[in-house]
């Protein structure tokens, strides 16, 4: 087994951080608020690689045990909000995006976040939909769940993710820096 360095739990928490924040930012605008959280999913992803499911399963745990974290709250009941299903979907999205952190193709970036992008809105869309129509009594169709789930926020997602891309694209060299320069100091400390 693998070990976990401290470096990385320490960006692990700083990146679960950073999730709990971009998701306090939210603008209510109807069923689902308008929030960074799909950002906040690109980054994180990005930087963290396939180990950031691990941030998206702790948000979520975190968040059912009572803690509010999630956009407007947290708690068990939380699982019977209609947009819970896209925050399940961070955390399968979350390992598709992480693939291309290691890409030095920008358009594979882009293409699997936009995958992840998918992969998010087909979890919220499918679970709007078992919500409304099973635990609220709602006939509400596909066309509904579409215009209230994903219409509104799909070409600000679109946007976040070209914008993740290119931030990590930019930032990449600091944190490869940053990792070399301890490769460097670690090999030091061995020489000596």
């Amino acid at each position: 087994m693998k070990k976990i360095k401290l470096k990385d739990l320490v960006m692990m928490a700083l990146m679960l951080a950073f999730m709990v924040v971009a998701s306090k930012i939210s603008i209510p605008i109807g069923v689902i608020p308008l929030t960074l959280q799909t950002f906040a999913v690109f980054i994180i992803s990005l930087v963290l690689g396939k180990k950031s499911c691990i941030i998206f399963i702790l948000y979520l745990l975190i968040g059912l045990t009572g803690l509010p974290v999630f956009s407007t709250g947290g708690g068990i009941e939380y699982i019977y909000m209609p947009s819970f299903g896209f925050i399940i979907g961070f955390i399968p999205a979350s390992f598709f995006i992480g693939i291309s952190s290691n890409k030095e193709k920008f358009y594979i970036k882009y293409i699997l976040s936009i995958i992840g992008l998918l992969i998010i809105n087909v979890f919220g869309v499918a679970y709007m939909y078992f919500i409304f129509k099973y635990h609220m009594g709602a006939e509400k169709d596909i066309i509904y769940i579409l215009n209230v789930g994903v219409v509104p926020f799909i070409a600000k997602d679109i946007f976040t993710a070209i914008l993740s891309c290119i931030i990590y694209s930019r930032i990449r060299v600091l944190i490869n820096k940053e990792a070399n320069q301890n490769v460097i100091f670690e090999e030091q400390e061995v020489l000596k």
